[in-house]
């Protein structure tokens, strides 16, 4: 195997690093998985700490697996202790992006692994072009260090691909009926553990794998049932004895399956929307892909060896599409297939052309169109954190105040996170791992620079969802806090604006945090405004409340 890396490797892993460093807050569906993280890196799985873990206050709407959060805990460790050794972890956000480097880190190697088996099946040129389209898209970069499930499961689904496309290069010629039959066993195992512990859905792109492979004599029935039993069982043993302890259930919980039941046999998936039975064909896949359909197309059309990798990619989508909910996240599993095809496919229409001119002009025009529609999305995703914009501005705040706060006064600044601003990057990183905001009874984050180990909090942040608290006028008249990160289109906002709320003179905002709101390209084309471009309404506001016994 080859220890030196291509440039195109390298421009994988730059890429999606690039996207983590440059849009570093998280939204409300990477909570679970990033605060289990970051409470295993503080507290370990020891009984007795389990009651400080986020999920006993906030468990959400079904229990996910706390094996992925536990397995990437222990990835970024040695890099929080030698970065914060050496300074370099101010706050939780610091500690919050290196967390979310290394889970790109695993999933750039993962690509570049199904990248080195397509390489030894179909060429360096087609590896080659696979990684520069993968390196240049915007969704799949963007989300490999976020802590969906989905892209937990997605590196795992990689080097599962990988391994049904080739075997090793020195195995095969040694054995190559072995080899081709052990990777194969090897990759349906792989699946099979990222379906039961991770994303069931994946069992959807597990089985049309497995008929194909049945199909072409890859495998056998007996060989290929024993795997699967053996992986099963392996995969749900570990995933029900940890997530039955950790979640402190009387009986035994297997997360999956209770996610399962919930969205699909209750049917409750529904309640979050529901798509057209086309959705993933005419919206989903379109947006992951972008222009490279078009190539994937013509590969599908004339390479026997792209129809083979994508035709149990296309059931499984369509399988996707019974379900009534339907989000992009659930089909992203088949991007680096289509991404093998379209270059493929750029690679086949060079030599239907006879023009390694006009190959060249597609591959170009394909990396175009990628950057173009990378640009616009981190431009919009960028603006789309104002609960990290929010607590960013009030740390600053406070650190301005800091001399009229202090345990020794017993003034304490105490803080309500609302709903709109946990959501979008107020993360438990974010809050807690900062000078001055450790929780009562916890010892601050040791990869914190510099650590001052027992430090009695003088900022507290409450995350409670009281229904009282969940509007201005309730948070006013509760009399408990000095400051409040609110939902900007909160209903009882205007009686504030107009001064008509009971307490509305005790009320000063702050600070109001944006959000995306769309792009105007009126305002570029027509009238040259290139600065109105981006579009942004009010999102999280910061405001400040005179406490009766802040005297």
């Amino acid at each position: 195997m080859r220890l030196v890396p291509h440039w195109e490797e390298l421009l994988v892993v730059c890429a999606y690093a690039a996207h983590v460093v440059v849009v570093p807050g998280t939204k409300v569906e990477e909570s679970f998985t990033l605060h289990a993280t970051r409470d295993f890196l503080l507290r370990g799985t020891s009984s007795d700490q389990l009651e400080r873990f986020d999920h006993v206050e906030f468990e959400g709407a079904v229990p996910r697996s706390f094996v992925p959060p536990f397995l990437l805990a222990s990835l970024p460790t040695p890099a929080l202790q030698l970065a914060g050794q050496a300074g370099l972890i101010r706050d939780g956000v610091d500690a919050q992006v290196i967390v979310r480097l290394v889970l790109a880190f695993v999933s750039a190697l993962a690509l570049i692994f199904l990248s080195r088996r397509v390489r030894s099946t179909y060429g360096a040129r087609i590896a080659k072009y696979t990684l520069v389209l993968s390196a240049t898209q915007f969704h799949v970069p963007f989300w490999a260090g976020r802590t969906v499930p989905n892209m937990l499961a997605f590196p795992l689904v990689q080097i599962a691909m990988g391994l049904f496309i080739s075997p090793p290069v020195l195995q095969a010629l040694a054995k190559p009926r072995f080899a081709t039959r052990r990777n194969t066993l090897l990759g349906f195992a792989i699946l099979t553990f990222a379906a039961l512990v991770i994303r069931l859905e994946l069992l959807a792109l597990l089985v049309p794998f497995a008929l194909e492979n049945l199909l072409q004599g890859s495998v056998g029935f007996v060989e290929l049932a024993g795997t699967g039993i053996v992986a099963t069982a392996a995969s749900l043993a570990t995933s029900v004895v940890v997530d039955s302890h950790l979640w402190r259930t009387s009986t035994w919980l297997w997360p999956e399956g209770h996610a399962f039941w919930f969205n699909v046999v209750e049917g409750k998936s529904s309640d979050w929307g529901v798509s057209p039975p086309l959705h993933y064909f005419t919206s989903a896949l379109p947006k992951l892909l972008h222009l490279s359909l078009l190539p994937a197309a013509f590969s599908f059309l004339l390479d026997r060896r792209s129809r083979r990798l994508l035709l149990p990619c296309i059931v499984f989508v369509a399988l996707l599409s019974a379900l009534e909910h339907k989000e992009w996240r659930f089909a992203v599993y088949v991007v680096p297939a289509f991404t093998v095809a379209a270059a493929g496919g750029i690679v086949g229409y060079g030599a239907f052309t006879g023009s390694a001119r006009l190959r060249r002009l597609a591959l170009l025009a394909l990396v175009g169109a990628n950057l173009l529609f990378t640009a616009l999305g981190a431009l919009a995703s960028s603006q789309n954190y104002p609960g990290l914009a929010a607590v960013s501005f009030l740390t600053q705040h406070l650190a301005n105040e800091r001399g009229k706060f202090s345990p020794a006064n017993g003034k304490p600044v105490k803080v309500h996170v609302g709903i709109e601003a946990k959501m979008t990057g107020a993360s438990t990183f974010v809050l807690y791992d900062q000078e001055g905001t450790t929780p009562e009874g916890d010892n601050e984050a040791w990869y914190l620079t510099p650590r001052t180990v027992g430090a009695t909090a003088i900022i507290v942040y409450d995350r409670s969802e009281a229904p009282a608290l969940s509007t201005l006028d309730g948070l006013s008249r509760s009399g408990e806090y000095d400051y409040a990160l609110v939902d900007a289109a909160a209903a009882d906002w205007t009686l504030f604006d107009t001064g008509d709320a009971s307490g509305a003179e005790s009320v000063r905002v702050l600070y109001e945090a944006p959000t995306f709101a769309g792009f105007d390209w009126r305002a570029v084309v027509l009238r040259g405004q290139v600065g109105d471009f981006v579009r942004t309404r009010p999102s999280v506001r910061v405001v400040q409340f005179s406490r009766t016994d802040a005297a």
